[in-house]
Order: structure tokens, then sequence, then C-alpha cells
């Protein structure tokens, strides 16, 4: 299961990758990385939620 969020955490990174590694002036890279992200992390944080707790 920690594997789910990890994608979640790499979503929020691509959020704040463009800020972090100074291509924010990159218009087309800036918004590639934010709605990416975006998309990554909500789809990864929906499938962990559907998940249930204890899996075998």
């Amino acid at each position: 299961m920690w594997q789910g969020w990890i994608n979640v955490l790499l979503g929020v990174w691509l959020i704040v990758s463009p800020f972090i590694l100074g291509y924010r002036d990159v218009p087309a890279a800036l918004w590639n990385g934010i709605i990416v992200g975006v998309i990554v992390a909500v789809l990864s944080y929906l499938q962990n939620s559907q998940m249930p707790a204890n899996r075998s």
C-alpha cells in the first residue's frame, strides 16, 4: 500500500518541481508539470483511498 502513497508524493513533486528546479519561466514546462502532477496525485490518492486497508 505504501507504493501508492509514493505515487501521490511524486505527483506533488511534479507540481512543485518547476519552482524548485527553476524552470518556471518556461510556460509549456511549467503547465505540463502542474497539470500532470495534479492528475497523478489525484488519481493515486483516489486509488489509495478506495483500497481496503487489510489486503492479503
